[in-house]
């Protein structure tokens, strides 16, 4: 009889540490994945950092000509915003390019083209503002020429081509121009935008997110791949307005880490 209870005493024992090591385990927290995204070392080919007089601080084959995809559309929106800003242009609704323009809406103010140009690098609203200024290229060639850009070439407004062409040096000129004119500053550095139509109003956001995030007086992105990544900024920093230009960057991804690294430096400069 004693060995029969000492039996049951030991199993029931067990069963209880059997049972208690099966509840530690369920109370036990799931370990969390740490998911870390990596950000690439400094990729851009070409920088520059310049005070507001546009004396060059800091730079890295700023002579290097490449091209600029939608940087591009700084020089048409300068043009534009000596025209007539309230004057409605006729939308086309046959397009070879990307738009976030309704087929629906069949004008638009000069203005409100402009805004989705700058805020939203639209390609559609560039071609629009080009078609609708006499001899546009040739003009925006011959304003480039009067800045003094003599490595830059514009073969048409958008940036799509590999013609487009500048150096970090030459859109030095390009930014100051830029940054002199209130209305593209004013646009270029808009976080957001809503265009009204007759139907649902066009919401857009800046193609640059650092205008969320820093004191931005101008503004303009640009993405193919024969540019890589461009990037270039007006901002007011912790040491004053700087300008900053970027170019061939990796990608359109690594475009706003470089950026952010160049900032970063400025207590340097």
């Amino acid at each position: 009889m004693k060995i029969l209870l000492t039996t049951l005493v030991l199993s029931l024992a067990l069963i209880g540490n059997a049972e208690a090591g099966r509840k530690k385990v369920t109370k036990q927290k799931p370990i969390k994945q740490i998911i870390r995204t990596y950000v690439p070392e400094f990729s851009a080919k070409s920088y520059l950092i310049a005070d507001s007089s546009g004396t060059v601080l800091r730079e890295h084959s700023i002579d290097t000509v490449m091209p600029i995809a939608s940087i591009s559309k700084l020089m048409i929106g300068i043009l534009a915003a000596e025209q007539n800003l309230d004057e409605h242009l006729a939308v086309p609704r046959e397009r070879s390019v990307q738009s976030s323009i309704p087929f629906r809406v069949s004008t638009l103010s000069r203005k409100e083209l402009l805004t989705l140009a700058l805020v939203k690098s639209d390609n559609l609203a560039a071609q629009v503002l080009c078609d609708n200024l006499p001899n546009c290229i040739d003009v925006m060639n011959s304003r480039a020429a009067s800045l003094g850009m003599s490595h830059t070439h514009f073969n048409e407004p958008t940036g799509l081509s590999i013609d487009n062409v500048s150096t970090a040096n030459d859109l030095l000129k390009l930014m100051l121009a830029a940054t002199n004119n209130s209305i593209v500053s004013h646009i270029s550095s808009m976080k957001e935008a809503e265009i009204e139509t007759d139907k649902a109003p066009i919401k857009i956001k800046n193609t640059n997110p650092l205008t969320y995030t820093m004191d931005v007086i101008l503004s303009k992105t640009g993405y193919t791949n024969p540019a890589g990544g461009c990037l270039v900024m007006t901002i007011n920093s912790v040491v004053g307005p700087r300008i900053l230009i970027l170019l061939g960057s990796r990608n359109a991804k690594t475009r706003v880490p470089d950026m952010e690294r160049l900032v970063k430096g400025l207590d340097n400069n």
